[in-house]
């Protein structure tokens, strides 16, 4: 989730909290929401705090507008990649065949106990995250090298794609 979108969802929600506690104290206090609207009424209708009021409202038309724009806006990875092109044609792998081929290289290494992975298709060709488990006493580097070699031989042997980078993360050393 990027910034704009992290900012967006916390002022939303603090509308939603200020205004939710807002309802619960009016429930039981009805006069002071009144007082909150004869004061709200008498600050917005005054001639002199009449910029202000449209720059208020201006503002939060904008940041209505921009919530509505960042919650329709999708961008989607791309689901394939291009293998080659010919006068033909062109042929396509899909990313979930590339994760096919990633598991089982990740697999050959037999030390792995547990394994999520993210293909990325970049300028250069496919960037790979894995994040593993590994058994306890396995030595980590010899075995992140070894996945990164296994995987990277694996999917440019099988699918031809330049493997642009492998990234491993050991997210856990499980127990004997």
């Amino acid at each position: 989730m990027n910034i704009l979108r992290r900012v967006l969802l916390f002022f939303c929600s603090l509308a939603i909290i200020s205004s939710s506690a807002a309802v619960g104290i009016f429930a039981f206090r009805p006069d002071i929401a009144q007082r909150i609207l004869d004061i709200a009424y008498r600050a917005f209708s005054s001639p002199q705090y009449l910029w202000f009021s449209l720059l208020f409202a201006a503002l939060l038309l904008f940041l209505g507008m921009l919530g509505v724009f960042v919650a329709l806006a999708h961008k989607s990875e791309p689901g394939q990649v291009i293998i080659g092109k010919s006068e033909g044609g062109q042929v396509n792998i899909s990313l979930l065949a590339i994760d096919s081929v990633v598991h089982k290289a990740v697999l050959s290494v037999t030390v792995i106990r547990d394994l999520k992975t993210r293909i990325k298709a970049v300028a250069n060709g496919v960037s790979i995250n894995l994040k593993i488990a590994i058994a306890h006493n396995i030595n980590v580097p010899e075995t992140a090298t070894a996945v990164q070699n296994a995987v990277k031989e694996q999917v440019q042997s099988i699918t031809g794609l330049n493997i642009a980078e492998v990234n491993v993360l050991i997210v856990n050393i499980e127990g004997k």
